[in-house]
Parts: structure tokens; C-alpha cells; sequence
């Protein structure tokens, strides 16, 4: 090895530290400063340049040397193109690519910066049109840049020995521009991750209009809009129903909005974003020139929100004029973030058609409270001007047999009314006169009440009940309609020489009346509909006995309301067992004042 050929001390000692800092430096744009400097300073180069990749351009970024030629090349922006058509007329040296004088077209080289030094015949001398490259790799072989050189030691070609250290200082500036590439993918990806985080968070605010003027606010800032744009229709793009949001800006002219639609459905049918500059020329799309301008922007990008085939509206982002082109992962990010606002509009719409119907519900169950106790009322009053006139003619009449058939459906008609009247009053009702109510009194009131109905029916009623008070929370005379309804219906239903057995139970929290009949029983199809309004059984049997269907409605409501339930074991044919299930009072019985027995 010649002395020309060996290694220079102080430029492997450069090489040591600049490996040191790529690996460890959080600021790759000093490092690539420092390996410019080292080429200048430890190789002995007068020139060294390196150029950083923007999309298809190739944008001079660092530049170590005369000052005056610094001025002169920093910024500079060269196509990738035109690179590479260099590197196909160059030398391979290693990494390296030499590209002697008279090789280059005329074009590139009226572009190129030139040294002002003489030619020389010598061979081994550097011509001012020679040039020396170095494209720049990352670890994936994707091109990051390019790092050119100028004006070797001695103005002669560079040697092996400086062309290896060359290579060594460029092999470091690729690694140092790949680490900045690698930190700032994982900053994008930080900050558009925070973006859609932030307008998911908006999807949870109180309405449509809150939730795209955050979302719009989030888009903004995360993606460094000048202006951004929400339109959303929660019931079609036909629909009278929108919504609309922008951020700084809140809302479009008209003009603008109805531009907004036209590049939305035009994306919608691309199935991407359109995306345009100041300089695009695509047809149809004559006012985004106008609105760029408007807005000082350089570029505007269109997104459908949309679901399926379904277009629910428009996001519209503005970029301004110094601001860089959007990236591929940036225009991911924002289809992600118009599929989040188009869930959040078809939740809006899903609520909107439950509101509606909740409302459309209400109102049914309004008027029907209100028919119910319209129509009562008004067979009250003529019914009881009947009932009394036929306990005068019962008095007076021979016919009594008539008289008593009268009055009889005038009662039966009166039973009905005041069952519709207590339905429409317990569906309406809120709130209860409540105290201690002892369950077995209630058990025996009923009885007593129909003693003489289950002495004519022959039928056999027995009531057991435990020494001590079985004490509920709640209103006397609902609970007492309750046990009436229960025990009565197992008299009516029950044949002659039948049994019904009532029996009062606490077990635990619950207090329980249980009333078991021998009589007609209950059909499996009959006991799902058991508890609703109006049903009556199917079984002829059945309903050969008068009845409303309301009764067992009304008891369930009333026991719902007191926080229980009615249970029903039922055999067709065989009898029943109803249970009424109610909450026993969490409070000692000598602090109640019991109804009295």
C-alpha cells in the first residue's frame, strides 16, 4: 500500500464520531451538516452537497463550502428524472458514479453549477465539467437523496484511497437521512393516530352539529389545513336534513357547498380522494380554482363520506401554498377519518329514527289513555241514570225477571267502565300514597268480600298465613285491586265442589301471596298473553264467564310499579297457581302504621 493509498488518520476518526452521532443524534439535519463539512474538511473536497427526495424532486438541503457558491445551490430543486438519466452516463465507482466531461447533454449542464477553475491536458486532472454523485439508499434500497461532490484535493480525480473514505462518509449520510425518514413516518403516524383519535372522542358529544365542528377542528390542526370543510345528510343526500361544519371558517357560501357535493360524488365514484393544486387543469372542476384563490391555498382535497353505495356527505380539506403535498399515509388517514364521520351520521340517523319513534309511541299511548277514559266517562254517565231507574222499577215492576236482566248488564257494563277507568289511571301513574300494608289482611278482606260467590259456587276456601305480619311498601287500595283480582278470578273460574287455596308467605326480602284453584286452568298459548289488555281465553269454557281481559293487565302494572311481579303455573284443565310477588319493607313493623285490620 502507497502512502496515496492509505487511509487518512483524522478521516477515520471523523468516520468513528459520525457513525456515533447517526446512531445516537436526535437531529439527523446536523448530521448530514457535519458530513458535509467532514468531506470539505477531512477529504479535502471543495464542494459537498446533498440533496434530499420531496415526491419526484430532488431539493438541495445541505450544502458545505464557499459561501457564495452555498447561496447559489441551496434550494435548488432537480428532477429525479434528470439524476438518473446522469447516472445512466456515469462510471460505477463502488457507490459512486463519475460522470467525466462531454458525457452530460447541453440542457443538464446549462443547469448545473460549474467551478471557475482552468481545464488542464493533464489526464489525472479535474475538469470543471466533471462530476461526482452518490445517490443515497435506504436500508431497503429506497432512494432518500443524493450527495454530489466537487472540486477533489489537488483538483485531480480522486484516488481509491479518498474514494473509499467518500464512500464511507456517504454510506453514513444514508443512514442518517433513513433515520430521519424513519422518525418522521413515526411522527406522522403519531400525529395522524392522535388526529382520528380525536375525532372518535368527537363521535361521543350531544348532536351531529357539536360532534363535525370538533372533527373539523381536530382535521385542521392535525393535518396542517388552512381550512376544512364537514357536510354531512344523517338521511340521504336527497334528504332536507343537514348538517354542516368548517373550521376557522364555519360554514361555506352556498356556492361553495354545492361545489363540495359535485367533488365529493365525483370521489365518491372514483373510489378515492381527489386531490388538486393551483396548477391542475382537470375538467369540471372549474370553481376549486376559484376557491384556492379565495382561500390562498395551493391545494384542495375532496372525501367522500360515505357507506357502501350510500354518499352521506362531504370533508373538503385546503392546504396553503407553502405547505408540503399530502402524503400517501396522510390521505389514508383522512378516508379513515370520513368512515368514522360517516358511522357517526349513521348513528345520528339511527337515534334520530328511534327518537321519532319513541315520540310516535308516546303519543299512541297517550291517546289511547285518553280514548279509554274519554269513552268511560261517557258510558258512565248514561249507565247510571240506567242502574238507578231499574232499582226503582225492581220496586215497582211485576215484570222482575226483565227488570233484574237490565240490571244485571248495567252492572256488567259498569264493571267494564271501571276497569277501563283504573287501566287508563294505573298506565298514567307515577306516584303512590304508599305506607305498610300487611299482606294477609289483604288475603282476608278479598275473602270476606267473596264469601257468599264461593258459598253459591260450593267451593271450599282455605287461607293460611304465618303469626307474624307479612308487611310490603306501597298503596293499600292498589294492592288491595290486586289481591281482589287474583283471588276473585280463581272463585270465577273454579267449578263447583272446587278448591282454592290462598296462602301468605315471607321468604327472605320477598313477601308472596300464593293462590292455587282446582278449576278451568290456563293453555300454554293462553299464558303468553295472559297479562295483556283485552285478551280473553281461548278456551269456550272460559269464556262463557264474564270478563273485561283487564284485570290481570292491571295487577301486573300495579305490581311492576311496587318493584314485583306475578308468576303463573297453569295446567289446562287441571287449575292454577298465581303468585304475587312484592318486596318486603326493609323497616321494623313498629315503625309502620299498619292498615288496620
Amino acid at each position: 500500500m502507497t502512502a496515496k493509498d492509505a487511509p487518512r488518520p483524522d478521516g477515520v476518526r471523523k468516520l468513528y464520531e459520525l457513525m456515533r452521532r447517526v446512531n445516537s443524534s436526535s437531529d439527523p439535519a446536523e448530521v448530514l451538516e457535519e458530513i458535509a463539512r467532514g468531506v470539505v474538511e477531512v477529504l479535502g473536497f471543495g464542494i459537498a452537497a446533498i440533496a434530499r427526495l420531496e415526491g419526484d424532486t430532488l431539493v438541495m438541503t445541505t450544502v458545505a463550502g464557499p459561501e457564495d457558491v452555498r447561496e447559489q445551490i441551496i434550494g435548488r430543486r432537480t428532477p429525479v428524472s434528470a439524476i438518473l438519466n446522469e447516472f445512466a452516463q456515469a462510471d460505477e465507482w463502488g457507490v459512486l458514479r463519475y460522470v467525466p466531461h462531454g458525457r452530460l447533454p447541453d440542457e443538464i449542464m446549462s443547469a448545473a453549477w460549474i467551478p471557475e477553475i482552468d481545464p488542464s491536458d493533464d489526464p489525472e486532472a479535474w475538469h470543471p465539467l466533471d462530476a461526482l454523485y452518490a445517490p443515497l439508499y435506504s436500508a431497503t434500497g429506497e432512494l432518500l437523496g443524493n450527495m454530489s461532490v466537487d472540486l477533489p484535493p489537488g483538483n485531480r480525480i480522486p484516488g481509491r484511497r479518498d474514494r473509499e473514505l467518500l464512500e464511507m462518509f456517504v454510506v453514513q449520510a444514508g443512514l442518517a437521512m433513513f433515520n430521519a425518514q424513519q422518525r418522521e413516518r413515526l411522527a406522522e403516524q403519531v400525529r395522524l393516530g392522535e388526529t382520528l383519535q380525536r375525532v372518535t372522542a368527537a363521535g361521543r358529544l350531544l348532536g351531529l352539529d357539536l360532534t363535525l365542528h370538533e372533527a373539523a377542528e381536530a382535521i385542521a390542526t392535525g393535518l396542517d389545513a388552512a381550512q376544512v370543510w364537514v357536510h354531512c345528510f344523517p338521511d340521504g343526500e336527497a334528504s332536507a336534513s343537514e348538517y354542516a361544519a368548517g373550521f376557522p371558517d364555519r360554514a361555506p357560501t352556498q356556492r361553495q357547498a354545492g361545489l363540495r357535493r359535485e367533488l365529493a360524488r365525483a370521489a365518491h365514484e372514483l373510489g378515492r380522494p381527489i386531490v388538486v393544486g393551483r396548477d391542475s387543469e382537470e375538467p369540471g372542476l372549474w370553481g376549486v380554482q376559484n376557491v384556492l384563490a379565495l382561500y390562498d391555498a395551493g391545494s384542495l382535497a375532496a372525501v367522500p363520506i360515505a357507506v357502501g353505495h350510500e354518499l352521506l356527505g362531504n370533508l373538503v380539506l385546503l392546504r396553503s401554498k407553502d405547505a408540503a403535498d399530502l402524503t400517501e399515509a396522510e390521505l389514508d388517514a383522512i378516508e379513515q377519518i370520513s368512515r368514522e364521520i360517516g358511522r357517526m351520521v349513521l348513528n345520528t340517523r339511527l337515534y334520530e329514527t328511534e327518537r321519532r319513534l319513541v315520540a310516535e309511541l308516546q303519543e299512541i299511548d297517550r291517546y289511547k289513555g285518553e280514548l279509554i277514559a274519554t269513552i268511560s266517562h261517557e258510558l258512565k254517565t248514561p249507565l247510571t241514570s240506567i242502574i238507578g231507574h231499574t232499582e226503582l222499577l225492581e220496586e215497582l215492576s211485576t215484570e222482575v225477571d226483565s227488570v233484574q236482566a237490565i240490571s244485571r248488564n248495567a252492572q256488567r257494563l259498569n264493571r267494564l267502565i271501571e276497569n277501563l277507568l283504573n287501566y287508563s289511571r294505573i298506565q298514567d301513574r307515577r306516584e303512590h300514597a304508599r305506607r305498610a300494608v300487611d299482606l294477609t289482611v289483604l288475603c282476608e278482606n278479598s275473602l270476606d268480600l267473596l264469601a257468599v260467590q264461593a258459598e253459591q259456587g260450593g267451593l271450599q276456601v282455605k287461607l293460611a298465613s304465618p303469626p307474624s305480619p307479612v308487611v310490603v311498601y306501597g298503596d293499600p287500595e292498589e294492592l288491595a285491586r290486586v289481591i281482589d283480582n287474583i283471588l276473585s278470578n280463581a272463585v270465577k273460574y273454579t267449578p263447583a265442589g272446587g278448591r282454592v287455596d290462598v296462602a301468605v308467605s315471607a321468604d327472605g326480602s320477598w313477601g308472596e301471596v300464593a293462590c292455587t284453584d282446582t278449576g278451568l286452568g290456563i293453555s300454554v298459548v293462553d299464558q303468553s298473553h295472559l297479562f295483556s289488555a283485552f285478551h280473553r281465553s281461548s278456551n269456550p269454557e272460559a269464556l262463557s264467564i264474564p270478563g273485561t281481559g283487564l284485570g290481570l293487565a292491571i295487577s301486573r302494572r300495579i305490581t311492576e310499579l311496587h318493584g314485583g311481579d306475578i308468576l303463573v303455573e297453569s295446567t289446562l284443565g287441571e287449575g292454577s297457581t298465581f303468585r304475587v310477588r312484592l318486596p318486603l319493607s326493609d323497616r321494623p313493623v313498629g315503625d309502620w302504621a299498619l292498615e288496620d285490620r
